[in-house]
């Protein structure tokens, strides 16, 4: 039996992928689909399995799609090097990268190698993005899909009235939450887009559980109906049905709408199998263990190479984690477990918080407070403006909302509902997670360095970053008790020690102590750099000190000023674009003294790859942080 060709990642382990040529060498043997996308399947899974982390449920639920919508596109010589495609194809959800990437490189658009750069800098972004060539348009960050095509059509039709070439969108059904996706509709009947064809991998399955028991659709025929849209239904692994529902598609006067019915992880046995009740489907996202991952490839290759669709050559055992849809993942302690055991203890002592969160609710920590107090859990699906809105009605009822979603799609998205709760004088508090640079490899769809910007020009908001579990305690019990809203910036990985029970507004947490050069930081990630970077310098005989400032766009206190003006240099970490926050603070409270102050921080579009190669593009690790202060220490004897 044909093997696929084994290629070293960068991590140094083997994974095997099929090269175009092979792909191709089937391909002329049995011209069938369906088992072309198996082969895209494995490179999918091995370029997720190489970078560490990536989507792998919903690349699986896709694929067959993907190959059918290609097909349909270009013709029966699809596959043949450069073949131009005669319309447009993207995936507004963006998590299905490694499978779009994987069809890219079966059309001729990617090379082998290129696989192998998944997620990594200046490679194949975690989400699609239009530095690849191939690639559309940007996606990530959900809704926006119809109206993107929308304007691709335009263009075309401005460009040649008589252009009727398909755009083909691929949506997801959780997706589907986003309000964006149905005001886009009715303007694509009245402006009679009849080549918008959007196409529904309907894999049933969100982020953590069952779409209906995320947010229920209702009647999804009646819906796209009653904007005007023709409706259709298929079975979306199957590429005869779903290339006759493009074609009737194609045929009709007026934009298309199908809903492909599929299975979240189609192709592996146990990815497909998930519990009627369960709460946790663990192949969403992240790389595998590496028997599962071997016992996948066993399942996968079959398929590609005699059609064979068989189960686990040896079944996994049951009993692990990964299979149990009613236990959460383990995870290392880090700032989001913090919070999720920290969340039931408040709403024990506060029986006025009411939690919400967007299909998040075990990447917010909120899922521990769910079980135990499941009448104060709002679970809004990816409806963060509809979140936010019934946020600021409980406020202004007397209730302590408790916002959760990552950080760029609350902050973005209900930019205005947020600001139109501070309005009302009330108090909601917000929490964003994955805020920062890193985590990296999602791309910057998921990269939040413009909610420090956004969030500190609302009125009224105030913006917190605790580093580790006291700072975190103490913020939340502080904003419990005041009456402003709150944005909670939680990003970073693993907390610092805990430090400071008592600190309050505008006040400095002291981690090291230093002489002559002192690092300023919120949050876990660069305060871990400048410890790194501390311990280096020492070796060298230059001592600086360390301090978090756990509230980010709040003045100093005097005590804190004098405490920053023992220094010559006081060097301002921030993990975000430049805003009104401590940067400014700082150097403006120290401008009359002659301490000089020093901002190193983000600025523009972040970089996504791994995260140590991107805090070093960037200038944010440790390495950097030394060079930095030495430099500072030559100017100073040459002056």
């Amino acid at each position: 039996m044909t093997q696929p060709t084994v290629f070293q990642a960068p991590t140094g382990s083997d994974v095997p992928f099929w090269t175009r040529e092979q792909l191709l060498a089937n391909w002329s043997a049995f011209s069938d689909l369906r088992r072309i996308a198996f082969g895209c399947r494995l490179n999918a899974l091995s370029a997720i399995q190489a970078a560490g982390s990536g989507h792998i449920g919903t690349s699986f639920s896709s694929l067959d799609i993907m190959v059918t919508v290609r097909k349909f596109l270009a013709g029966d010589s699809f596959l043949a090097p450069a073949q131009k495609d005669r319309g447009i194809f993207f995936s507004s959800k963006g998590h299905d990268a490694p499978a779009f990437y994987a069809v890219m490189h079966l059309c001729d658009q990617l090379k082998d190698s290129d696989l192998l750069t998944l997620r990594r800098l200046g490679g194949l972004p975690g989400h699609p993005e239009t530095i690849t060539p191939g690639v559309p348009t940007n996606t990530g960050s959900l809704g926006m899909g119809i109206s993107k095509a929308k304007g691709f059509i335009k263009v075309q039709r401005l460009d040649n009235p008589d252009s009727r070439n398909p755009v083909v969108v691929m949506l997801g059904d959780g997706e589907l939450n986003e309000g964006q996706i149905w005001e886009s509709m009715p303007g694509a009947v009245r402006d009679g887009f009849s080549e918008l064809i959007a196409i529904v991998d309907a894999n049933r399955i969100q982020s953590d559980t069952w779409a209906d028991q995320t947010l229920p659709m209702g009647d999804m025929k009646a819906r796209v109906e009653g904007s005007g849209w023709h409706y259709l239904e298929c079975d979306g692994h199957n590429p005869d049905d779903i290339m006759a529902a493009l074609e009737k598609a194609e045929n009709n006067q007026r934009p298309s709408f199908i809903l492909a019915h599929t299975v979240k992880g189609s192709g592996v046995t146990w990815m497909e199998s998930f519990d009627p009740s369960g709460d946790y489907y663990k192949f969403h996202s992240g790389a595998i263990a590496d028997d599962l991952y071997r016992d996948a490839l066993a399942q996968l290759i079959p398929g590609f190479t005699e059609g064979n669709l068989v189960s686990s050559s040896q079944v996994p055992d049951q009993s692990r984690n990964e299979f149990d849809g009613h236990t959460p993942r383990p995870r290392p302690t880090n700032m989001l477990v913090l919070w999720e055991r920290l969340l039931p203890k408040l709403m024990e002592k506060h029986s006025d918080i009411v939690i919400m969160d967007g299909d998040l609710s075990y990447d917010t920590g909120t899922h521990l407070a769910r079980n135990q107090f499941p009448d104060r859990y709002i679970q809004a699906g990816i409806a963060e403006q509809d979140m936010v809105s019934m946020a600021g009605t409980m406020a202004l009822a007397g209730k302590t909302p408790m916002v959760h979603s990552f950080s760029t799609f609350l902050t973005m998205r209900a930019a205005e509902q947020i600001f139109n709760n501070a309005t009302e004088y009330s108090r909601v508090l917000y929490f964003g997670f994955l805020a920062g640079l890193v985590p990296s490899a999602p791309g910057f769809s998921h990269q939040a360095v413009s909610d420090v910007g956004l969030m500190s020009s609302v009125p009224r908001m105030i913006v917190i970053e605790p580093a580790c579990e006291v700072e975190l305690a103490a913020a939340a019990t502080w904003a419990l008790g005041q009456e402003d809203p709150v944005y909670f910036r939680m990003g970073g990985l693993s907390p610092l020690d805990g430090r400071g029970s008592s600190v309050k507004p505008g006040e400095l947490v002291e981690r090291v102590k230093g002489t002559k050069v002192a690092f300023v930081a919120s949050g876990p990630l660069l305060a871990q750099e400048a410890l790194i970077a501390i311990t280096t310098l020492t070796e060298s005989g230059v001592a600086p000190a360390l301090f978090t400032m756990p509230w980010v766009t709040t003045p100093l206190s005097p005590a804190s000023i004098k405490q920053l003006e023992l220094f010559d240099h006081v060097v301002v970490l921030e993990n975000h674009n430049e805003a009104l926050a401590k940067h400014h603070y700082v150097s403006t409270q120290l401008q009359a003294s002659h301490v000089s102050v020093l901002r190193v921080g983000l600025s523009g579009i972040p970089a996504n790859g791994q995260p140590g190669e991107v805090l070093a593009l960037h200038g944010l690790d440790a390495s950097a942080l030394v060079e930095l202060v030495q430099n500072v220490g030559k100017d100073e004897e040459a002056r």
